[in-house]
């Protein structure tokens, strides 16, 4: 009888990591870091499961998001996965990769996937690393920052379920996307890489500008590059806009700043609204100050 082994989520400082299979083999799926007693599928309430993600109409990948040294993927479905991962790169603004091994050079899933995200994406951003590990079968879900905040403990137990089903049935690829697409409840105008925000106040703000007549997003972050924050503010909105529309409004708690971008002129409103957005950011309203803002955009 095959056992479906469930694990409570393990998280460590600001990321977390949940535990799998090898895609070589067909062995239980694990979840997290301590294991209770054994539950045999027979014990588990019967669930149908969620539509895989669909990448017909994904145009190709611009990047490359899957780093596969074992071969384990064709060049299709290669393609596949890197068309997801970046559908979520650039509209959850989560940096996402899939790392392939047959060998971690003696370091465990958890450490393999750090490694692997801070060489890929230099520690930044939130982030979603999928470690298929074909060495020992210890597969990690690596996330941080609004990632580790959108994926709560357990909402991985019914997909790690069905990937297993997919593993053993020989389609990784399957088994990859159902995983990855637990990155679509991280959030589409909101972007909390730095735990700013309340869940109530990310919630509120990410309702409140879904309804917004015109595309407005907010990243929260500290600056610690030599980069500016026009910069880096520029370049998430880049990523994030659509066909150049919108504004994006940048809160850096460093220098308790509030920086707003967009390829349209910035109206004089906004200009005016900013340094009382700076003064709400330094007091510790940062919705204050987003508000401030988005008033002004009218």
């Amino acid at each position: 009888m095959i056992f479906l082994k469930i694990f409570s989520a393990a998280v460590i400082s600001a990321a977390a990591l949940i535990a799998l299979t090898g895609c070589s083999r067909s062995i239980s799926a694990i979840s997290g870091a301590d294991a209770p007693a054994e539950t045999t599928m027979a014990t588990i309430e019967p669930v149908t499961a969620s539509p895989l993600p669909d990448t017909s109409a994904l145009p190709a990948a611009e990047g490359s998001y899957v780093h596969d040294s074992s071969g384990t993927l064709t060049a299709e479905e290669t393609a596949r996965v890197n068309s997801y991962c970046e559908l979520l790169y650039k509209e959850r603004l989560v940096n996402t990769a899939v790392v392939i091994a047959d060998d971690l050079g003696g370091k465990s899933p958890y450490d393999y996937a750090a490694d692997s995200y801070d060489e890929i994406y230099q520690g930044r951003g939130s982030g979603l690393l999928l470690l298929i590990n074909n060495d020992k079968g210890d597969d990690c879900l690596y996330r941080t920052g609004s990632a580790l905040r959108a994926i709560p403990d357990g909402a991985e137990n019914i997909p790690f379920y069905w990937a297993t089903m997919d593993i053993m049935n020989g389609d990784c690829c399957s088994a990859i996307l159902r995983l990855l697409q637990l990155g679509e409840s991280c959030p589409r105008y909101v972007f909390d890489n730095i735990g700013l925000l309340t869940d109530e106040e990310l919630a509120s703000l990410e309702a409140s500008l879904s309804e917004s007549k015109k595309p407005v997003y907010v990243l929260a972050t500290t600056n610690g590059t030599d980069k500016s924050n026009e910069e880096i503010c520029r370049s998430y909105f880049e990523r994030r806009s659509e066909d150049g529309k919108g504004f994006m409004i940048m809160l850096d708690t460093k220098s308790s700043t509030v920086t707003v971008v967009s390829d349209a002129d910035i109206p004089a409103e906004v200009t005016k609204a900013k340094s009382n957005a700076d003064k709400l950011l330094k007091d510790g309203n940062a919705v204050g100050a987003v508000n401030e803002i988005v008033t002004a955009i009218g």
